[in-house]
């Protein structure tokens, strides 16, 4: 077997899944899917995510470009966040990421009652 190291770089793929295997990243991807520009506030309630955890997802995915923001200069500080066309890009795939799971994915089992 190779050592990662050997293994960088061999899967065209292998910075996509790195970005998206994080916590929340597809999940902010699916919530952003209507290209309607959401709050950060409205996100973290919508996911339930720690603000300090969503703002780093919501970085590194504005980093990759996968999500735009704009600031607005206002009190009570206002930011909105979107997918860019490279984020839409993602949807059509992550649906039939969602297809192959309902293929391929086990029915859990009935829970035994008590």
């Amino acid at each position: 077997m190779k050592p990662e190291a050997d293994l960088e770089g061999c899967c065209p793929f292998q910075e996509a899944i790195d970005l998206l295997s994080r916590r929340h990243a597809m999940t902010l991807v699916w919530l952003l899917q209507d290209g309607k520009p959401r709050r950060f506030n409205d996100i973290k309630r919508a996911l339930g995510v720690n603000p300090v955890s969503l703002s780093q997802r919501l970085g590194e995915l504005e980093g990759a470009g996968v999500v735009d923001r704009k600031t607005f200069k206002q009190v009570p500080p206002r930011v909105e966040y979107w997918l860019t066309d490279k984020g839409r890009e993602l949807v059509p795939l992550m649906d039939q990421l969602g297809v192959w799971s309902s293929k391929h994915h086990a029915t859990p089992p009935a829970p035994v009652p008590a």
